[in-house]
């Protein structure tokens, strides 16, 4: 069973992939246009920030029974998002954006339904 904290957390990634395919639904499934709309580029990276935050607040408990979120890539790409360490690729957050994030929005609504 899922403690409050932790579902209060999950809430609020899945609330954050929700505004990443929303953006992808409004400005377009395009890399070349993810790469060329600042507004675009900015609103998901924002949103990859945010779910690096909460990811990094799970219990230890969590963290073990979930350990196929891969939680610390994650919270890896939140710190070179905030800090940008001069390696900020735009096309790995493209992919990102693409491809993980609907895996992780998949993984965070079945375990926010389990009861």
């Amino acid at each position: 069973m899922i403690n409050r904290k932790d579902k209060n957390i999950l809430t609020a990634i899945i609330e954050h992939c929700e505004s990443v395919n929303a953006a992808r639904a409004r400005f377009g499934d395009s890399y070349d246009v993810f790469a060329n709309d600042r507004d675009y580029f900015n609103s998901v990276c924002m949103a990859l920030l945010q779910i690096g935050e909460l990811a990094n607040r799970f219990t230890p408990e969590f963290c073990d029974a979930h350990d196929d979120i891969p939680l610390r890539q994650i919270i890896g790409l939140r710190n070179i998002i905030a800090h940008g360490y001069g390696i900020l690729d735009t096309e790995s957050v493209w992919n990102t954006a693409r491809d993980d994030i609907p895996k992780l929005f998949a993984q965070c609504e079945q375990i926010s339904n389990e009861p």
